[in-house]
């Protein structure tokens, strides 16, 4: 995916820049390489996860990290706020290794861009009550770019991979067993069907999707979503 989807969502970027749409979204699974993908864009474009803005400890520890209720909403919404109008905000960093692996935020970072593309595999996710707090998050969205899988068992299959991968760098990576749980939970929490496919049907912010084949690689080009008649 990495090599052949990155042209398609620097143009799709670059459009946005061009419609002057400045907040953008990328929603895609875990595994689907995301985090890769948005730090490759560009210097114009800040890529921030909003995984970064997780709770610090020992706040975080109340909640499940990665679902609904454990990001820090208040701040992430002055982050994006800030960036509009200023082009410029400071962002936390989440080290995973920090707090017995529980995880801890650090290091504030100054971040200065033309476009600020927030990554997440939850960006946009509605239609649960747990949801109600991101809304305010999503509508400040100018624009989110949907990663749709071949199917919700690659995306187990992909996260196992890019586990793997970390192991063999030497950095410090989930167990097998540890990433099925944490993916089963993430979609026993917020059903694919309840949760992500209305962003594609009913669309609430401008959007768009990008089909991925099993080896990540892209299935056509970036389509606009449009609501059903």
């Amino acid at each position: 995916m990495q090599d052949s989807a990155l042209p398609l969502l620097q143009q799709w970027c670059q459009e946005r820049a061009a419609h002057g749409q400045r907040l953008l979204g990328l929603c895609a699974p875990p595994g689907s390489g995301k985090s890769w993908l948005s730090r490759q864009v560009g210097d114009a474009v800040v890529a921030i996860s909003i995984d970064d803005l997780y709770w610090p400890q020992p706040k975080l520890q109340q909640h499940q990290r990665g679902l609904p209720g454990s990001h820090d909403l208040p701040r992430l919404a002055q982050v994006m706020d800030e960036f509009r109008q200023h082009g410029q905000t400071l962002v936390p960093r989440f080290d995973k290794t920090l707090a017995g692996g529980a995880g801890d935020r650090v290091d504030d970072q100054p971040h200065q861009g033309e476009q600020l593309l927030l990554e997440g595999w939850c960006g946009g996710a509605r239609g649960l009550p747990s949801l109600a707090g991101y809304e305010p998050i999503w509508q400040r969205l100018d624009a989110l770019l949907v990663i749709i899988p071949p199917s919700h068992n690659h995306v187990l299959r992909w996260r196992l991979q890019a586990e793997a991968r970390q192991r063999r760098r030497g950095g410090g990576a989930l167990h097998p067993k540890a990433v099925s749980r944490m993916v089963q939970s993430f979609y026993a929490t917020l059903p694919p069907q309840q949760c992500f496919e209305p962003l594609l049907h009913d669309p609430k912010i401008p959007t768009w999707s990008l089909q991925l084949d099993h080896r990540r690689r892209p299935l056509g080009s970036i389509q606009p979503c449009t609501a059903s008649a």
